[in-house]
């Protein structure tokens, strides 16, 4: 038994030393940029902290202080009906701010959504429900320029102008505070975006945590870093407010189109055309000292994390390369490649815990078996793949700090020592979607077909469930 495993190993040698070469060598260069944004982030926050997050330490009596400008909050809707009521209730009942509408994207087809909104409607009338001209799904875009119509039929009928256009979705729990901080924060920015964050739920649903910790690390860094480096804060597609007037005038270039409808990541994708447009985009945590972010559920399931991330990758990966190409000065390509190498990464994630594991394997074999006569080391000290592994080990436990810095930072210390059990859940995740994503991508583009919004079924906190505002 032992003289075959040997042979195996043996015979493997070759292809086990390319591939963990191939895999150092991906790891290594991406994990250079990964370096350079968490030292640009640590240098800034450590000796340029007022100026790097400004609006976190201006006094709370500004929000106060700005007058209201009529805001309207857009939210697209497909068999939304087990959540959409809940939803829009707690919006109505803890929003502290006055002038503000809700405009809900519905579609003809969907009777039992529609009926739902209409019930809300008629305890605040400030709800509306805008049925689309065409029977859903459709996409997530397409619906929302469906509501921006609705909304425009709105404010011809009443004389009103909303000044702000915020952007949520149908499972958020929305920071009661919100409206007021983006209300002090436009029009001197063109966009706002603030932090998401998964609610706080059991740590045995591990999918939902891995999102958890995705978000804790990119909204309190990243994308404090992206702004300041490109201007390119992009948009999470909840949290965030638009000047109304910005995209009014985006409107003249994309006629009915503004939210672009063959995208899948509308949110990204605009964000990312007021970026080249060279907009104001801000990007706020803890604004005015207040813990404001989005909260929400997010898939509990491992087959409902890869439909909804492969959707992520498919619109910011693929087709934003595919329409907009590589545009924008150095920094600006600095962004986009950091967004678009997770078609990469995610692979190469993947197959290094499969190299891994096969690695162990054979040196268990060599050291365990007293087989190191007959098996050559993969590893030897002082060569060029030696440095490599050295360098990626070193770049891992950086990462893995950074990972529980950030989660503990949002959700506390247990939090932030799960989640690195939960690393390999996630790349795992990431890697099914990335490949989803690509196969959905390629069939679209042979059968010269459109992709479609596939749906998240959402869930909303009950009364006996923590809703945290905080």
């Amino acid at each position: 038994m032992v003289d075959w495993l040997i042979e195996i190993f043996r015979s493997s040698y070759s292809s086990l030393y390319m591939a963990t070469f191939i895999v150092a060598t991906f790891l290594f260069i991406s994990g250079l940029d990964d370096i350079f944004v968490d030292m640009y982030y640590w240098f800034h926050h450590i000796f340029m902290k007022k100026k790097f997050n400004k609006f976190r330490y201006e006094p709370p009596e500004k929000i106060y202080q700005t007058p209201e400008k009529p805001i309207a909050i857009f939210i697209p809707a497909w068999h939304e009906f087990d959540v959409i009521d809940k939803m829009l209730l707690n919006a109505c009942r803890t929003i502290q701010y006055k002038s503000y509408d809700i405009f809900v994207g519905v579609y003809p087809n969907d009777p039992q959504t529609i009926l739902k909104v209409e019930e809300v409607s008629r305890q605040f009338p400030n709800v509306h429900a805008v049925v689309s001209a065409e029977p859903g799904p459709t996409t997530k875009a397409n619906n929302l320029n469906q509501v921006l119509e609705g909304m425009i039929r709105w404010e011809n009928k009443t004389g009103i102008r909303y000044d702000i256009i915020v952007m949520h979705d149908s499972e958020d729990v929305i920071h009661p505070m919100s409206l007021k901080i983006h209300n002090a924060l436009i029009p001197e920015y063109d966009m706002v975006q603030m932090p998401v964050f998964p609610l706080h739920t059991s740590h045995a649903n591990l999918v939902h945590w891995t999102y958890s910790d995705e978000f804790a690390e990119y909204h309190t860094k990243d994308l404090f870093v992206r702004q300041h480096f490109s201007g390119f804060v992009p948009s999470a597609g909840v949290g965030t407010a638009f000047n109304r007037w910005i995209i009014e005038f985006i409107g003249t270039s994309f006629a009915k189109n503004i939210f672009r409808t063959k995208s899948l990541t509308e949110d990204y994708d605009l964000a990312m055309r007021l970026a080249l447009g060279k907009a104001n985009l801000l990007f706020v945590y803890k604004p005015f000292g207040i813990d404001c972010s989005t909260r929400g559920y997010f898939p509990h399931s491992m087959k409902a994390a890869i439909r909804q991330k492969s959707r992520w990758i498919t619109g910011i990966c693929l087709q934003s390369w595919q329409t907009m190409g590589w545009k924008g000065d150095a920094k600006f390509r600095f962004v986009l490649y950091r967004d678009r190498k997770a078609i990469v990464t995610n692979i190469i994630n993947f197959f290094a815990y499969i190299v891994i594991l096969y690695l162990i394997m054979y040196e268990s074999m060599r050291f365990g078996f007293a087989a190191y006569r007959e098996l050559p080391p993969i590893v030897i000290k002082g060569t060029i793949l030696w440095d490599l592994v050295v360098i990626d080990s070193v770049l891992m436990v950086w990462r893995i700090l950074h990972r529980f810095v950030t989660v503990r930072r949002v959700y506390g210390t247990w939090a932030g020592i799960l989640s690195l059990v939960r690393l390999p859940v996630s790349n795992i995740i990431n890697f099914s979607a990335t490949g989803r994503a690509l196969y959905q991508f390629t069939r679209a583009a042979i059968k010269k077909k459109e992709l479609k919004w596939e749906k998240t079924a959402h869930h909303f906190p009950t009364t006996t469930e923590h809703i945290s505002h905080s």
